[in-house]
């Protein structure tokens, strides 16, 4: 009688361990991973292919300048469904090396889980060919003459070309005519669909 007493106690206590487990959270750390099946370079991008999975939410892509993708020169792309297999990636910069990898990832409860990283794989971006001179652009060059690597660039060159013609009417080389004449009071800016380059315009009183 003892024996089935204790025989009992132990089933109960057997049924009590395995109810506290948390077999979903189990289930998610095998999560199925995949793989990048091609990686081809663009003008100042690439496009990442990869392996559809099953059972999962969505992908993960990580692309850096750094091989031992560094959180200083890394980034994150969310795919949000698992259908999608393909990524283009755009406006980085020209004749760089990127290095990618990617993983699933999935949402049970609220809670990401995530499966492990790929083998990454590397791709060099190319150097726009189409934009030879100022006629190949998407778009015309603005009044400033000149194309600039990014945004800032052109906020730079505005900033000194003020300072410039602020400095000459302060120590009296021209007149308050010729500063309002010279000096923007402003600019806009745009950039080319080709090589995302940036030129503007001056705006002047």
């Amino acid at each position: 009688m003892k024996k089935i007493f204790s025989l009992l106690l132990s089933f109960v206590m057997l049924i009590s361990i395995v109810s506290l487990v948390d077999f979903s959270a189990f289930a998610a750390s095998k999560l199925p991973a995949t793989s990048i099946t091609s990686l081809s370079a663009k003008d100042n991008g690439f496009t990442v292919k990869w392996k559809k999975k099953t059972k999962i939410t969505g992908y993960q892509i990580q692309y850096s300048t750094s091989s031992k993708f560094s959180m200083k020169n890394t980034k994150i792309v969310k795919i949000k469904k698992a259908k999608t297999a393909s990524k283009k990636i755009t406006d980085l910069k020209s004749s760089k090396k990127y290095y990618v990898r990617i993983r699933t990832y999935k949402i049970v409860k609220k809670k990401k889980s995530y499966s492990s990283w790929s083998k990454k794989k590397n791709v060099t971006t190319k150097n726009c060919e189409h934009c030879t001179n100022n006629n190949n652009h998407s778009i015309k060059c603005g009044n400033i003459g000149m194309w600039f690597g990014s945004r800032r660039e052109v906020d730079t060159y505005f900033s000194s070309v003020c300072n410039k013609w602020g400095t000459k009417y302060k120590n009296e080389e021209i007149t308050w005519e010729e500063y309002t004449k010279n000096c923007p009071q402003g600019y806009e800016c745009w950039s080319c669909s080709y090589c995302g380059k940036w030129t503007g315009n001056f705006k002047y009183n």
